[in-house]
């Protein structure tokens, strides 16, 4: 199969080969799929930060697992100490 080197007509530029015409296409879908894989990876780096552990530390200056278990022992009595 013969290829032949058809021209198109470009209003900015005159006559373009089918080479210089594909070469653009082509360079077009590789920026595209470029920024693609950027925006991608941006959104994982976000939704990996939404899962990290922070410590919240409020009036009382306790972390929330001091004040949960704060909370848990004032609410159940704890008879280890009953004689």
């Amino acid at each position: 199969m013969q290829m032949e080197n058809w021209t198109v007509h470009c209003g900015r530029s005159g006559l373009v080969t089918t080479v210089e015409l594909l070469n653009e296409v082509f360079q077009y879908f590789i920026q595209l799929w470029s920024q693609q894989v950027e925006a991608r990876k941006e959104r994982e780096a976000r939704e990996q930060s939404l899962y990290r552990y922070h410590t919240q530390t409020h009036g009382d200056g306790l972390n929330e697992d001091e004040r949960d278990e704060k909370d848990i022992a004032s609410r159940f009595p704890s008879f280890e100490h009953v004689s």
